[in-house]
């Protein structure tokens, strides 16, 4: 890219600069750089905290136009590659794709997401769950916090499970020992008629069966922290639902800090053919959802600030008041430590958190850690998310898949409908 225009200025804070940037130089303009600076007083005193902006419209150059344009037919290829699979083609046998990972694996998973979609159109849709309470999800925190503070905490009879073959199972595989004291000793309390893995899926609550309730509702808002890849993660299920799910998406982003994150879902919105907003203000929201109105799922994605940084979570409840989601998904990484993910659950709580997205499944081979999660805070989980390739590299949490992949019985590229 470069730069087309370029301005400098002085801003009291991140989103008057931002929309100073935009009166200035139009709903394009981006914020390339901001500094903090001390500015005015007397003999260096009285002086007053600002920041200063640079800010300008960028265009593509030549070089990047022509990456752009392979990128684009390569994507523009695999896409009409899974549509001429799901248009035509038969489904292949459960032991064939099995063997497959390419188009014929896309065409498991767009043929559910189809026959989901129409049934859902003939049937009224189930009520959305309400978004638990942010003092609620305060309050779980405590407690877990307090636990790992304290040990184990683990009670008499949970002491007897310990040593046994399951929960050795679970701590092996990471899962908080009192976590998995307390999982086995409900597993005896049920007196199931079936092993213990097979028991197991069911302690994993999940969002949905199919894409469209495990999404949760039309406007859907993806919360977490820098790095976690929302913006590729909303990519994604825009291209399922899109293309296999035939629904008219909107993507909408809040992240106008990141230049990159904003050029990555423009371009996937070119390539889908469908509408893009960037957001300048929450204050435009209200008009952008009555301009679409017609649309039938709005994907929101938001700025990946560090969930230490105060300021920006503001934004963030700022932003959750405004679009008033039906559905918050809180993406985390799967490849973090335990307390890593409870600080961003702390963080991130600022708003009502509906579901747990867990990324970079393919960057880790332990995922006790989500099990601590899902079982600590009651949140189902919506997605899970294996690797970059837009728009396969995505599938519908499940129990037994994940269950699978805790006690490595499963390779966590290989997805099954």
């Amino acid at each position: 890219m470069k730069i087309a225009q370029q301005i400098e200025y002085e801003a009291q804070s991140d989103a008057e600069a931002i929309q100073v940037a935009r009166d200035r130089l139009g709903r394009e303009a981006v914020i390339l750089s901001s500094r903090p600076v001390k500015l005015g007083g007397v003999l260096g005193l009285f002086r007053r905290d600002a920041l200063w902006v640079t800010a300008g419209i960028l265009v593509p150059d030549q070089e990047d136009a022509k990456k752009e344009s392979r990128d684009r037919m390569v994507a523009f290829q695999h896409i009409l590659e899974v549509r001429k699979a799901v248009g035509g083609a038969v489904p292949p046998a459960p032991e064939a794709r099995a063997q497959t990972q390419g188009v014929a694996s896309a065409f498991s998973q767009a043929a559910a997401a189809v026959q989901a979609y129409e049934s859902n159109k003939a049937a009224p849709s189930p009520e959305i769950p309400i978004a638990r309470d942010v003092d609620e999800i305060k309050e779980i925190l405590g407690r877990v916090l307090s636990r790992l503070e304290n040990g184990s905490g683990a009670s008499a009879s949970q002491e007897s499970a310990f040593e046994g073959d399951d929960v050795k199972k679970l701590v092996d595989a990471d899962v908080d020992r009192s976590i998995a004291a307390d999982i086995v000793a409900e597993f005896a309390r049920s007196e199931p008629h079936v092993p213990f893995q097979s028991w197991l899926p069911a302690v994993v609550n999940t969002l949905g069966t199919e894409p469209s309730s495990a999404l949760g509702g039309r406007k859907i808002l993806f919360a977490g922290p820098t790095g976690v890849g929302k913006t590729t993660t909303i990519a994604k299920i825009a291209a399922s639902q899109s293309l296999w799910g035939n629904r008219r998406v909107v993507l909408m982003t809040a992240d106008t800090y990141r230049i990159a994150a904003v050029e990555q879902l423009r371009t996937y919105a070119k390539i889908l053919g469908i509408p893009i907003e960037i957001l300048a203000d929450p204050k435009d929201i209200p008009n952008l959802l009555k301009k679409h109105r017609d649309a039938d799922l709005i994907l929101m994605d938001t700025a990946g600030r560090s969930h230490y940084d105060s300021s920006r979570l503001d934004e963030l409840r700022a932003l959750y008041n405004s679009f008033l989601p039906d559905t918050v998904h809180l993406v985390m990484a799967s490849n973090i430590k335990y307390r890593d993910m409870l600080n961003v659950i702390d963080r991130m709580g600022v708003v009502p958190i509906s579901a747990l997205l867990f990324t970079k499944l393919d960057e880790t081979s332990s995922y006790g850690t989500i099990l601590n999660v899902i079982r600590d805070f009651g949140l189902p989980v919506s997605f899970f998310t294996i690797g970059q390739n837009v728009p396969n590299d995505i599938e519908v949490a499940r129990g037994d898949r994940f269950v699978d992949l805790l006690f490595n019985n499963a390779a966590v590229r290989l997805t099954q409908s």
